[in-house]
């Protein structure tokens, strides 16, 4: 087993998360365990409490580093055209997301304890890429005010989280047989084409449907 001078604290915390990463690929959350974790770094368990809070905090950075792996892919597809950006998002989101399904699947299946909240870092990190793909579609969005744009985009990345979370759960084909990719392209182009009007949804009106 290696010493715990092998490594400075910043190498030994890499080497955790790119550890946890494997495992979460290979295995999934399920696999995602402290001592699998140190086992595969060569370390004691005990190792890890003195790099992370808990086993919770791990996994909240390699959720933050998948978060981070998109951004990239989606920053990348960002620089063609502007008519062509939004098939190109959409196309790298799912190329993403079937390259990486066990990790994509830790995103959404861990759950922290209730009285936790998501760090600081994971929530401005997550509102920089919402507001990066802003930027990209903005010239096919024109005329879209800043609130309304932000709510389109928001919509959108719900609805894609939401497809591909029931793509890789296995349970998306228990009620459609359509490529997923092909229906996250219906959904940004349908929100796309029905212009900002369509988020314009008064809070009076929303409460009244809710009521009846």
């Amino acid at each position: 087993m290696a010493r715990r001078n092998d490594h400075t604290p910043e190498a030994l915390k890499r080497l955790a998360l790119d550890m946890a990463r494997e495992i979460a690929a290979e295995e999934g959350l399920r696999g995602l365990t402290v001592r699998g974790v140190a086992e595969r770094m060569g370390y004691a368990p005990g190792t890890l409490y003195n790099i992370f809070a808990n086993l919770d905090d791990l996994i909240v950075q390699v959720n933050g580093e998948t978060l981070r792996g998109l951004g990239s892919a989606l920053e990348e597809a960002a620089s063609g055209p502007p008519e062509a950006r939004p098939a190109q998002l959409v196309d790298a989101y799912f190329d993403f997301v079937e390259a990486n399904p066990r990790l994509w699947a830790v995103l959404f299946e861990h759950r922290l304890p209730p009285d936790v909240l998501l760090p600081d870092w994971y929530r401005v990190g997550l509102d920089g890429l919402i507001g990066k793909v802003a930027d990209a579609l903005s010239p096919v969005m024109a005329g879209w005010a800043d609130d309304a744009k932000r709510t389109c985009i928001v919509a959108m990345w719900a609805s894609l989280h939401g497809i591909s979370t029931l793509a890789v759960s296995n349970k998306l084909a228990l009620v459609a047989e359509t490529e997923p990719r092909l229906l996250g392209h219906c959904v940004v182009r349908g929100m796309i084409a029905a212009g900002p009007e369509a988020m314009q949804i008064s809070r009076t009106s929303n409460v009244s449907s809710i009521s009846q």
